[in-house]
C-alpha cells in the first residue's frame, strides 16, 4: 500500500512569495492512510433458519476475489426476496423482506468452532517431519495448522478438538483455555483405520450447537485427505443436524491434484462431497495442495469466521404462502459495483 509522501521546499525570493504560498496552499494534501484494496468480485455463503412464518435469521460470511473477509456492509448492501411455486390450488409468489444486518464484533459475539481432524491410514504417509521425525510431515502439517487456529483465537472465543479415523473421539472439550487445545492437538495422534467424515462433523455439530447462539457464532472446520468410507451417521442426518442449528461447516481438503479440478468437485467425488458439504451448509471449501500450506488456509478460515455478520430477515405479516410450502430465499449482496446472490430453500413454518 502506498504512503503519499510530502515534497521539500527550495527557498523563493520575497517578490514571488505570496503567489507561491498559494499555489502551495492550493495544492498540498493531507498525508492520506493505506487504502482499501478494490473490490473486483465477491463470493458469500451463509446458513440460515426460519424462526417463524415472518422471520429468518442466520449468518453470513463474505469475501472478495482474494479470500478476504470483506467489512463494513450495511442493510443497504443487501436485498431480499422470497419465491414459491403453486401449492395445490394456491397461486405463485413473491415478497420483499426487510433487512438488518450487524457485524459478528459489533454484535459483540465470540467464536465457537469444533475442528475436526484426519488420522486415517492415509495420513500416516509419505516423508517424516524435519522438526518432529517421530510424526509424518502430513500429521505435523495438519496439527500445525490446527495451531495456527488455535493461536489466532481472540480472548472469548471457544474451540473443540475432534480426532477421526474408524471412529471419532473428542479429544478436547470446548475451552477458551488456549494450553489445553494445543495439548489436545499434540496427544492421542496415532493411526485411526479409515475415514469416519460424516460422523466427525456430526459430532462437532452437536457439541457445537450446546454453545449458545446468543453468545457465539458456532462453525465446524472438517480436515480429511481422502473420502468417506465408515460413518455410522448418514451425509443426510449430518446436513440436518447442520441446518436445524444454523451451523456451518467449512471443509479442507488435501486431495492428490488427480482428484482437484477448478472450479473444485469435477474430477473426483471426494472433492465434489466436501464441496457440496460446505455450500449446503453456508461455509466454504479450501483446497490443499500440500500439507505444509495448511497453515496458511487455516489462518484465512480464521479470519473469514470472525469477519462475517448475523442477519435478521423479516417478510411481511400478509401474502405469504400455506405452511409446508417450500419457499426459495435469495439474498444478494452489492458492494462497489459488484455482486453475489445466495439462495436458500425451506418450508414455510
Amino acid at each position: 500500500m502506498e504512503m503519499k509522501s510530502g515534497k521539500l521546499l527550495a527557498f523563493v525570493p520575497p517578490s514571488a512569495a505570496l503567489i507561491t504560498l498559494v499555489i502551495l496552499i492550493g495544492g498540498c494534501k493531507k498525508e492520506e492512510g493505506p487504502t482499501a484494496p478494490i473490490i473486483t468480485a465477491i463470493t458469500a455463503n451463509g446458513n440460515f433458519v426460519a424462526q417463524s412464518r415472518t422471520q429468518v435469521t442466520g449468518v453470513l460470511f463474505v469475501v472478495d476475489q482474494n479470500g478476504s473477509p470483506v467489512g463494513g456492509l450495511t442493510a443497504q448492501n443487501l436485498a431480499a426476496r422470497l419465491r414459491w411455486l403453486p401449492k395445490g390450488t394456491g397461486s405463485a409468489g413473491e415478497v420483499v423482506g426487510t433487512v438488518n444486518i450487524q457485524a459478528f464484533s459489533s454484535a459483540g459475539k465470540n467464536i465457537a468452532v469444533a475442528l475436526t481432524m484426519d488420522y486415517s491410514g492415509s495420513m500416516f504417509v509419505g516423508p517424516r517431519d524435519s522438526a518432529n521425525p517421530l510424526k509424518y510431515k502430513r500429521i505435523a502439517d495438519m496439527e500445525r495448522a490446527a495451531k495456527t487456529f488455535v493461536s489466532n483465537m481472540r480472548s472469548g472465543d471457544v474451540a473443540e478438538i475432534i480426532k477421526f479415523g474408524s471412529n471419532v473421539e473428542v479429544v478436547q472439550q470446548f475451552t477458551n483455555n488456549k494450553n489445553a487445545l494445543l495439548a489436545a492437538i499434540d496427544t492421542n495422534s496415532y493411526s485411526r483405520g479409515m475415514t469416519a467424515l460424516y460422523q466427525s462433523i456430526y459430532q462437532g455439530l452437536i457439541d457445537a450447537a450446546q454453545q449458545p447462539a446468543a453468545s457465539y457464532v458456532r462453525a465446524v472446520v472438517a480436515f480429511t485427505d481422502g473420502g468417506e468410507n465408515n460413518s455410522t451417521v448418514s451425509r443426510s442426518a449430518m446436513l440436518r443436524q447442520s441446518f436445524s442449528n444454523g451451523i456451518p461447516v467449512y471443509t479442507v481438503g488435501l486431495l492428490d491434484s488427480s482428484d482437484h479440478s477448478t472450479p473444485p468437485g469435477l474430477n473426483s467425488y471426494e472433492e465434489w462431497d466436501l464441496v457440496n458439504i460446505a455450500d449446503t451448509t453456508g461455509g466454504f471449501y479450501f483446497y490443499a495442495p500440500s500439507a505444509a500450506e495448511m497453515a496458511q488456509i487455516y489462518q484465512r478460515i480464521s479470519g473469514v469466521i470472525q469477519g462475517g455478520y448475523t442477519v435478521t430477515i423479516n417478510w411481511p405479516a400478509t401474502g405469504l404462502p400455506p405452511s409446508g410450502t417450500t419457499v426459495t430465499m435469495t439474498l444478494t449482496i452489492s458492494i462497489g459495483g459488484v455482486s453475489t446472490t445466495i439462495t436458500k430453500s425451506y418450508s414455510m413454518p
